[in-house]
């Protein structure tokens, strides 16, 4: 029988944690490694790298002294031939800025026209760049497609669903139905419009190179041209310079979330040459052989269906180049000519381009705008008031007199009729016009701001469909003609670049 013998430690122990000291410190070293575990899960995350924020142009208003490139610089009164108006424009300009015109097929064509008998009335062919999403011609021009030549990935992805609209347009073209009723129920010309602003940036270089500044405008866009080329004298053309009326755009994750901003196109926008120089830049090997793709292709990914338009991937691209918007609201307007809520923030300024005035007045403007412009200064919004004269009338009755610096009377006073609402502006003395919309509405706004308006009859209206309304408006004409004495215009100056006018 074998000898049992016992053991003097456990056999798993090594001889070497036999010491009771040597067993302290190993199951310190255990709860410092878990006890570390822990709180490296508990830290917290690191923070994502980001770019540094860019900021926006911001600059002084400027008194700088501007000459009429208009000779003579007005024509006089009675004179309405086009043929006539346009020999005192300055032609010579258009060797240093293009005009560049965007529209398509689709475009309203009395708004069409319009454009034609008025901003670009004054444009040979050879001195206007049109754009369109059709080969066609328009009066004398001819409307170059531009998205003829963007590469096969715009038919085919999914993401350009809104494609088929144009390859739709083209077979109407070719199989002669184009201007039928078909293409109106089926062709959205909107849906093409957002595929052109990249390719026009490439083609107007390619057409026009080295222009000091490239102006893009669209069919209701209008345009003062001689306050538009007495501004631009006052930059260098080669600096990255991207201007215009600012409008929300995307938000750069890069940049913690910034908001950015884009010109909105319809009050139009200018690139100068440094700028369009940076936006068709492409690198090159070696060898000197390009190893990326132009601008329309490279940047093709921002047009997919969601996008709403063109203007916004144009200034996002801008701003992924490290070009912000510079902002001249309200000199870059998006006003109609009708909405223009004259008051303190637009009398003396400078007025460079409206948005969405009616055919009618675009082609009116145009015509008494060459009888207004003086060699030594620029046209101000209170010249432009002269036009339609808003608060010379006291009263006109199915008028909508506008939306702008709007409040309510106060809540105390029961108003039920036009002349109840005339009575409450009256009483109030922030207030310039007020609009009385009655029958089943009965609602009366106070206005503080001057305005010129529109025509509305009744109609049926408001949150019930079965609701009459009809419009009046009216104007406290003595306390309008004394705020209008109290402005003083004498010195005129430019406004400087800035996002926080209008934002």
């Amino acid at each position: 029988m074998a000898l049992s013998r016992k053991l003097s430690r456990p056999p798993f122990i090594p001889p070497a944690l036999h010491s009771r000291l040597i067993q302290n410190i190993c199951l310190f070293v255990v709860v410092l490694i878990l006890v570390s575990v822990i709180l490296f899960n508990l830290r917290e995350p690191e923070k994502v790298s980001t770019l540094p924020y860019q900021i926006y142009p911001r600059a002084d208003d400027s008194s700088h002294h501007t000459v009429s490139e208009f000779l003579p610089a007005s024509v006089r009164p009675g004179t309405d031939s086009v043929r006539e108006l346009c020999k005192s424009f300055p032609k010579h300009v258009l060797s240093r800025i293009q005009p560049v015109l965007k529209t398509g097929h689709g475009d309203d064509k009395e708004r069409l026209n319009a454009q034609m008998d008025s901003t670009s009335a004054c444009f040979a062919p050879d001195e206007l760049i049109v754009f369109s999403d059709l080969d066609e011609e328009i009066r004398n021009h001819h409307a170059i497609d531009i998205l003829a030549h963007l590469p096969s990935s715009h038919y085919n992805a999914t993401a350009f669903r809104m494609w088929g609209e144009y390859l739709a347009q083209k077979e109407l073209q070719s199989n002669g139905t184009l201007d039928t009723e078909a293409q109106v129920k089926h062709i959205n010309g909107w849906a093409l419009d957002k595929f052109k602003f990249l390719p026009m940036m490439e083609r107007a270089w390619a057409m026009k190179p080295d222009r000091d500044f490239y102006v893009f405008y669209e069919t209701d866009t209008y345009i003062f041209w001689d306050n538009l080329f007495r501004f631009l004298q006052l930059f260098d053309p080669d600096a990255n310079i991207y201007m215009g009326s600012p409008s929300p755009g995307r938000r750069d994750p890069k940049r913690g979330d910034q908001g950015t901003l884009f010109a909105n196109g319809g009050p139009g926008y200018v690139i100068s040459r440094g700028a369009m120089k940076t936006l068709l830049q492409r690198t090159t090997d070696s060898h000197g052989q390009y190893i990326d793709d132009p601008l329309s292709v490279k940047f093709s990914n921002l047009n997919h269906d969601d996008e709403c338009c063109g203007d916004s991937v144009l200034g996002w691209v801008l701003w992924e180049l490290g070009i912000p918007m510079h902002g001249y609201w309200p000199m870059f307007s998006d006003y109609g000519l009708h909405d223009i809520p004259f008051n303190s923030q637009h009398w003396c300024q400078p007025l460079i381009s409206l948005h969405k005035t009616s055919s009618k007045d675009m082609v009116d403007l145009f015509r008494w705008e060459f009888d207004q412009h003086k060699s030594q200064r620029p046209l101000l919004y209170s010249d432009v008031w002269r036009f339609h004269k808003p608060g010379t009338v006291l009263l006109r009755e199915n008028w909508d007199g506008g939306r702008f610096d709007a409040f309510d009377p106060p809540t105390e006073l029961v108003i039920e009729s036009s002349e109840e609402c005339g009575r409450a502006c009256d009483e109030d003395l922030s207030c310039l016009q007020w609009k009385w919309e009655g029958r089943d509405m009965k609602k009366c706004t106070l206005l503080g701001s001057l305005q010129h308006g529109r025509e509305r009859k009744e109609e049926k209206g408001g949150n019930n469909q079965e609701a009459w309304v009809d419009y009046t408006s009216g104007w406290v004409e003595q306390r309008i003609r004394d705020w209008k004495e109290n402005q003083d215009c004498s010195k005129i100056e430019w406004l400087g670049a800035s996002i926080e006018r209008k934002l």
